[in-house]
């Protein structure tokens, strides 16, 4: 009676196929990406937006600070009322709801002022979430010879999807530069139980809330060497598709980008 062959009739026996490059880079990336602390979704996006408030209460606070200092002019008696303020308990700030309506009656330099801390926030967020997108190896992300266009869907694709679990809704762009990025379901302002019915006001005391992914796009692309003051981002409310499901906030966000490509 014949032996049976050592691979005859078994299919665990069988040789392994060999990876490809490609398969092994996308393994390696599922490790680096496994690797990354997990957050709740939820408190995230809870400290993300507690960026407004606190970014209304660091601008109170130079204020205070200097007007204070404009009207001391005795150097001894300044010295004294800055030590007089160095404590252990310093003064807890005003609670969130109200920093973002003292934001909403502020006048036009204070108000831009904070806004301008926004960006700057969301910009050094861009340039970190880049690195750590560039640095993970990610075989779908080819940087050479990439032109401003494949930029943008990184920022919609991969950017998008990093910071928000989601990716951006529709990208449209006039190929002269000109884009526009449609989110209808911008995570950060779903909390807010805001309709298409909601007052002007309403809408306008949310809207800051938008620039801190203004200055994340911005830092995205001086990431990839364009230059920030070749580069132009608004934020803006745009009505939601009707064949959208209804969410808590009515309005979807477009982000306009203009760039300059010398």
């Amino acid at each position: 009676m014949e032996k049976p062959s050592a691979t005859g009739g078994n299919p665990s026996s069988a040789p392994k196929q060999e990876l490809t490059e490609q398969q092994k880079l996308q393994h390696q990336l599922q490790i680096f990406q496994n690797s990354l602390p997990k957050v709740s979704q939820i408190v995230y996006m809870m400290l993300l937006n507690e960026v407004l408030p606190l970014s209304v209460a660091v601008e109170e606070k130079r204020d205070d600070f200097s007007s204070k200092l404009e009207e001391e002019s005795d150097e001894v008696t300044q010295t004294e009322e800055q030590l007089q303020r160095l404590h252990i308990n310093p003064p807890l700030d005003s609670p969130s709801h109200q920093l973002c309506r003292n934001l909403y009656e502020a006048d036009e330099e204070k108000h831009n002022r904070v806004l301008d801390r926004l960006r700057s926030i969301g910009f050094q967020i861009g340039n970190k979430v880049t690195q750590l997108l560039v640095f993970s190896n990610n075989p779908n992300l080819q940087f050479k010879d990439m032109d401003l266009l494949s930029v943008m869907k990184f920022i919609c694709r991969d950017v998008w999807k990093q910071m928000f679990n989601k990716q951006v809704d529709n990208l449209k762009t006039n190929h002269r530069g000109t884009f526009y990025l449609f989110d209808y379901e911008y995570p950060p302002i779903q909390s807010f139980g805001l309709d298409s019915e909601s007052s002007e006001k309403e809408l306008q005391m949310v809207k800051p809330f938008l620039e801190v992914a203004v200055g994340v796009i911005k830092g995205v692309l001086a990431s990839l060497g364009y230059n920030s003051e070749d580069v132009i981002c608004l934020a803006s409310y745009v009505d939601r598709p009707e064949e959208k499901p209804k969410t808590s906030f009515g309005k979807g966000v477009s982000f306009h980008v203009q760039v300059t490509v010398q």
